[in-house]
């Protein structure tokens, strides 16, 4: 069957239904680069820009119709405005219900985050599904994530299938059934790595190996006493404060309940304004948000620091001096993993709440933010060496504590390792995989879709 590809970016779902045997006649991409990368991996396709700018009589007749249409009016890490997305992004969907007024193809295949169906209480998916319904589509939806069919990769979507009705009513979406997970794959991140691969490789950063030294010590610490790592969040700031929050945030304080308690690492809070005394607090006990009440999740995460605190006080404090002059996302530790106590057995990821630490069967999701790269610190020193941008060569020492995936990795993560992505910095790679469909998902889809 004949389809087209709107939104397509590097192409998961050409790459997906042409595995299964059917023809892209057209696509759709805004980013110039993108364009431009796509006519090298599939020449025999015309592909437009701005959906906004195209006629529908400009694009050919067409069986299926699919889009990963703009996620980030949905998305938990944007603004979540939906609809009324200020860059009007979040009113490209109708500019797939244009194309299927005009054209009416059997089936429709979208993807998008795995927020929408909840977003603005269900209303928004509420609003796509009458738009559908409108057009002669009934249609299902459904979350899925890679890691659950073996794929290392843990990235939620939300995938929107349906049929065109007939004209007695039927479109053949009762007998359509989305794929089960299978609890029993287990996904690896090494089936994905290639321990050889020294084409643009990035070492974790120097400046990052004492972070990293300092963390595995706490850890071999914490467990040596307690038999056990923590699985909440490692507030440093929080260690040797006795400020008081439970019934109010100190932020809402009198002066003269605040001043002489300790605030961050135990500093004694002085001064004479609340501006001086809340500057001694953690960062995320100076903001003003909460006025009634601090979230009790919150609460129960400062008792959990403070009691660790005083549990390990004998080497914290001098454990202290090594953590605390990196930035503040350094200095906040989660272990997501109940396996052995070595850093370089698992998966490190740098976010903006701290240091997370995954075991080898996560990866977390390819996200457009190149910083939160996972790092493999269990990969060595490629054989045949490495350059930097340079063009020097790299040593072990740089390789000490491993690297982040590589751009080919995560297009195997993606299953889009056989396209070329020449034209490409490395960030840009990073941001176009992030931004990209799962094709080994979407084809066990579409495969129980088209028939």
């Amino acid at each position: 069957m004949r389809f087209v590809d709107l939104f397509a970016g590097l192409g998961g779902f050409h790459l997906a239904l042409s595995r299964l045997g059917h023809e892209c006649v057209f696509a759709s991409e805004i980013k110039p680069k993108l364009q431009k990368l796509y006519k090298l991996n599939y020449p025999d396709v015309p592909i437009l820009g701005d959906i906004t700018q195209i006629r529908v009589e400009d694009i050919p007749e067409h069986e299926i119709l699919c889009g990963g249409f703009p996620c980030q009016p949905f998305s938990f890490s944007g603004k979540k405005q939906g609809f009324d997305d200020e860059l009007g992004r979040g009113n490209l969907f109708d500019e797939i219900c244009r194309v299927l007024h005009h054209h009416h193809p059997k089936y429709i295949f979208l993807e998008n985050v795995s927020a929408l169906p909840g977003h603005d209480g269900g209303r928004t998916w509420s609003v796509i599904q009458q738009k559908l319904d409108a057009l002669g589509y009934d249609i299902d939806g459904r979350v899925f994530s890679p890691h659950e069919f073996g794929i290392p990769q843990h990235r939620p979507r939300f995938y929107i299938v349906g049929m065109l009705r007939d004209e007695l009513g039927f479109s053949g979406m009762r007998k359509f059934h989305f794929p089960q997970p299978d609890e029993s794959l287990i996904s690896d991140v090494r089936t994905i790595v290639d321990v050889t691969d020294n084409d643009a490789v990035q070492p974790v950063r120097r400046g990052l190996h004492p972070v990293f030294d300092a963390w595995q010590e706490f850890v071999y610490n914490v467990t040596k006493r307690d038999g056990y790592m923590p699985s909440h969040c490692i507030f440093t700031m929080e260690f040797g404060a006795d400020y008081e929050f439970e019934d109010t945030p100190p932020a809402f304080q009198p002066i003269e309940r605040l001043r002489g308690h300790r605030g961050a690492y135990g500093k004694l809070l002085e001064g004479d304004t609340m501006e001086e005394l809340v500057a001694d607090l953690p960062f995320y006990m100076r903001k003003t948000k909460y006025a009634e009440t601090y979230p009790e999740f919150k609460k129960v995460l400062i008792r959990q620091n403070r009691e660790m605190y005083q549990r390990h006080k004998d080497w914290i404090d001098p454990w202290l001096q090594k953590i605390r002059p990196y930035p503040r996302t350094q200095r906040m530790l989660e272990w997501s993993t109940n396996q052995d106590w070595d850093f370089r057995h698992h998966v490190i990821q740098l976010r903006p709440s701290g240091i997370r630490i995954r075991s080898l069967n996560y990866i977390p999701t390819i996200t457009l933010c190149t910083t939160a790269t996972p790092i493999l610190p269990w990969v060595p020193f490629p054989p045949g060496g490495a350059l930097d941008k340079k063009g020097h060569p790299y040593t072990p020492e740089d390789f000490r504590w491993g690297r982040y995936i590589s751009h080919n990795e995560a297009a195997r993560i993606q299953s889009m390792q056989e396209l070329s992505y020449k034209g490409l910095s490395r960030v840009q790679k990073f941001k176009a995989l992030g931004n990209a469909v799962n094709v080994d998902v979407v084809e066990m889809i579409a495969k129980r879709l088209i028939k």
